[in-house]
């Protein structure tokens, strides 16, 4: 009972280190400013509409969306990045609130047009952590408000893109991934070796839970919350079988 308690801990720990500018380098450039314009279209907000962005990292949505006006609650449970957001937003006069906290104990006071997680990181909870989670969102969203999830780890990406290695290059940084497959409950084990172009050496675990579609869909209507649509690419291609990356747009029924 206590391995996914422990398993969890991994990922709070993931971007203590180099892998918090290591994950900045491999978004490509446009990436962002297109996620935006999906989130945008898909939520069907109204301009100014409230937005939570929730496990935020450095805040590229959350400056994004607040640049185009809407207000944004930004939570995240590193202070480096919370750090960063805060004094990003200062600088530019953006109406973003950082909030340091772990995701799943942190209750939201208002209710939010738009939930967004991106970037994979809905993928850091168990069953169970994955059900709390839910349950939050749907009581912070706006009757019929949208919650927008990024993933590449659901059981249809995950199981045909699976690799035990992996070799990559970036500006400034090369790195190695391992990655095991386990069961009950599903998940993917990833240790990173991160190598530095000054030649420091730093490795980092961390465990990516992996639930189908059609498991998804229960939790999200066990919160109240309703599937309404999976898109492979911020321009809404429908996704297929064999696509590398899933957006969700999921809406509350209450």
């Amino acid at each position: 009972m206590n391995k996914p308690r422990f398993l969890n801990q991994l990922n709070d720990q993931f971007f203590a280190g180099q892998y918090r500018e290591v994950w900045r380098r491999t978004i490509p450039a446009g990436l962002t400013e297109a996620e935006c314009d999906f989130i945008l279209d898909a939520s069907g907000a109204a301009p100014g509409a409230p937005v939570l962005d929730l496990l935020c990292g450095y805040g590229r949505h959350a400056l994004e969306l607040a640049r185009r006006g809407y207000p944004v609650t930004a939570v995240d449970n590193s202070e480096p990045y919370i750090d960063e957001i805060r004094a990003a937003a200062a600088a530019e006069g953006l109406p973003v609130t950082a909030v340091c906290a772990p995701v799943q104990h942190w209750a939201p006071e208002g209710r939010y047009a738009m939930v967004i997680c991106m970037g994979n990181s809905f993928a850091f909870f168990d069953a169970a952590g994955t059900r709390v989670l839910l349950q939050r969102i749907a009581a912070s969203l706006e009757p019929g408000g949208t919650l927008i999830i990024n993933s590449w780890m659901i059981a249809e990406i995950a199981l045909h893109h699976f690799k035990a290695r992996e070799w990559h290059e970036l500006e400034g940084y090369k790195y190695l991934i391992a990655n095991e497959y386990h069961l009950q409950p599903a998940r993917i084990h990833s240790e990173h070796t991160l190598i530095s172009a000054a030649g420091g050496v730093e490795t980092i675990r961390g465990v990516d839970y992996i639930f189908s579609l059609s498991e998804l869909e229960s939790f999200f209507g066990e919160a109240g919350l309703r599937l309404e649509a999976i898109y492979s690419t911020p321009r809404k291609r429908p996704f297929r079988l064999g696509d590398g990356r899933a957006y969700l747009v999921v809406r509350s029924d209450k």
